[in-house]
């Protein structure tokens, strides 16, 4: 990947930790929401691992927010460093 998609990708997982830590979200209740394995979801919030769109999807359906507040704010974050 290049190393503006990796920074997002970065991005993308940092905005959903903030978001899951905000609405006081546990691991739990996001796998229960989504069906991800608990090592998966871990690897996508630690941004070890890319998260498939439909994941993503997912993962935002799961803390309430739409994909595109998740995305803007990771393209931000990318382009002020």
């Amino acid at each position: 990947m290049t190393e503006y998609g990796d920074r997002f990708n970065a991005a993308v997982a940092e905005e959903l930790r903030v978001e899951r830590s905000r609405k006081r979200i546990t691991y739990a209740q996001i796998i229960e929401r989504t069906g991800l394995a608990q090592s998966t979801l871990q690897r996508y919030l630690k941004g070890e691992r890319d998260i498939p769109t439909s994941a993503l999807r997912d993962l935002c359906r799961a803390l309430n927010v739409p994909v595109t507040v998740i995305v803007d704010r990771a393209e931000d974050a990318v382009n002020q460093h």
